[in-house]
């Protein structure tokens, strides 16, 4: 009965029926896992909201600081927004599909955003990615709109004008945003019919209301000496010089977070797209995603990279690369691929499967060092193997951390501040004491801008400092900073009856200054 009951049902129900405990999973899993680093640097914007910031514009921040205040500096207060960016990005990225293939295309692009490394695994992180990628889609389904080639299209007024509110947003999320801009007119410039737009007002209307929505991050820029645009358009761009090796690792990295049949068959849409450049919907295709592949494909030559950079790209492909699975492929009048090749959907399968159940299964407690303990008794175990003891440990040392503050405060009637000397350690520190922790360091972040600015370590002078460190990023708080002593503390955490952190908590006396 229940087998013919699911024969029954739509391509649609069925996909549906899957995709409920996959978001239900995901609600679980974000409410009860720990933040990672990014994830608390983020957060910490929030208790000091600015028109942007010095990492990034600053939407994440003004979402958070919207769901903070309704649910309180909790797990699902961070998160929120993020999951329904998320959410809403798989929506627009499902019908947007299906409007340029078929709905099988459309489910095959949703099931990589959701268990993909790049998208899936990456998707439960609160950064400035979410509400950048909810904007790219939109942005892309939108300008898809004003130039589908059948009666739906809409006129160019209303589609530019959307385009400008929607694209100032993107940008106040993240500046990768701006090279939809370009893809734009790469579609344009190759469909005949379309150029002459370029040259009428809406286009430009767009741009302006664009440029205006983001006049935060120019006036947060100009007020500061634009340390964001040289971060973001120079200092990570340049200096490092021609690196094959380099690009070899990129390309690697592509690959992995991607994995393998996924990236190939993302390969083989672009290159369709270029093929079938005559047709709008690959077309369009081609235009929205070769302006972030020439760039981002290029720098890893030439400087660092980071590898989710091209992801963006890489999501708008793979709903050319639905089509090539739920259609196939023919080349020279022969078949490359067949529909729904049983060997590309085992090969996705084959790698996304056991990656998912790696990741995940970390989290429901930690079987990793129990497993090397059985297969090298001999050879002690390094916490820092496991990725998933990184978003535990925070509350547990904030904990420690405001006691040891109390205990120094009444023994010598000076509170002393906290401090960390990276800013990845600043920010858990900050989430797990909820109180101001400030990043002695002079290597640029957000808090080593702001705190230039307001010049708080002037106005700390002469008291005593906690500083963290952990085991991932040792460190003397005496090579940051000027102190008379500074005493080390080990503080360990545990999973169950597993050694999962180690942090030092040092006691400095009398700061006098950071280092140069």
């Amino acid at each position: 009965m229940i087998a013919k009951t699911w024969k029954r049902t739509t391509t649609f129900q069925k996909a549906l029926a899957l995709l409920l405990p996959v978001l239900l999973f995901r609600i679980v899993f974000m409410l009860n896992v720990g933040l990672i680093d990014d994830e608390a640097y983020h957060w910490s914007w929030t208790k000091g909201l600015s028109l942007s910031y010095f990492d990034h514009p600053g939407m994440i921040a003004w979402l958070e600081a919207i769901t903070t205040s309704l649910f309180g500096d909790t797990l699902l207060g961070v998160r929120l927004p993020a999951f329904l960016c998320y959410l809403g990005a798989m929506v627009i990225l499902w019908r947007l599909t299906w409007e340029l293939f078929n709905e099988w295309a459309a489910h095959f692009a949703v099931f990589l955003l959701l268990f993909t490394p790049l998208w899936g695994i990456g998707g439960f992180v609160a950064s400035p990615e979410t509400p950048f990628i909810l904007c790219w889609m939109a942005a892309a389904w939108v300008f898809w709109q004003g130039c589908r080639e059948d009666d739906k299209r809409w006129s160019p007024a209303k589609t530019w004008l959307w385009l400008g509110v929607i694209m100032g947003l993107g940008l106040n999320s993240k500046f990768i945003m701006a090279l939809l801009a370009p893809g734009f007119g790469v579609y344009l410039l190759m469909s005949p019919g379309r150029r002459r737009e370029l040259a009428g007002p809406w286009p430009w209307m767009g741009v302006l209301i664009a440029t205006l929505i983001c006049l935060p991050i120019f006036l947060w820029n100009h007020a500061v000496d634009w340390p964001g645009f040289k971060y973001q358009f120079h200092d990570r761009h340049s200096g490092e010089g021609f690196s094959l090796a380099r690009w070899m690792g990129w390309f690697a990295a592509q690959v992995l977070f991607l994995t393998p049949f996924v990236y190939f068959m993302i390969a083989c849409a672009f290159f369709r797209s270029w093929f079938l450049r005559r047709e709008a919907r690959w077309r369009f295709l081609f235009a929205l995603t070769v302006p972030s592949l020439l760039i981002f494909t290029v720098q890893p030559f030439f400087a660092e990279y980071k590898p989710h950079w091209a992801g963006p790209a890489y999501l708008l492909l793979t709903m050319g690369a639905g089509a090539l699975w739920s259609e196939g492929l023919t080349l020279w009048d022969r078949p490359w691929l067949k529909p729904k090749s049983k060997a590309i959907t085992l090969g996705i399968l084959a790698f996304l499967v056991p990656i998912n159940l790696f990741v995940y299964s970390t989290f429901a407690g930690p079987w990793m060092p129990k497993v090397h303990r059985f297969f090298k008794p001999n050879q002690p175990w390094n916490t820092t193997w496991d990725l998933s003891n990184e978003f535990t440990g925070w509350e547990e040392l904030g904990q420690e951390v405001n006691r040891r503050q109390r205990e120094i405060h009444a023994l010598t009637d000076k509170r002393p501040f906290i401090a960390a000397l990276r800013y990845e350690t600043t920010a858990q520190t900050y989430w797990g004491t909820k109180q101001k922790t400030y990043h002695m360091s002079f290597t640029r972040s957000h808090y080593t801008v702001a705190q230039n600015q307001t010049k708080d370590f002037d106005n700390l002078k002469g008291l005593d400092a906690l500083v963290v460190t952990t085991e991932k990023y040792p460190a003397q708080p005496s090579e940051w900073g000027r102190f008379d002593s500074c005493e080390p503390s080990e503080f360990k955490t545990y999973r169950g009856d597993e050694h999962a952190r180690t942090f030092t908590i040092w006691w400095c006396k009398n700061f006098q200054g950071v280092l140069q």
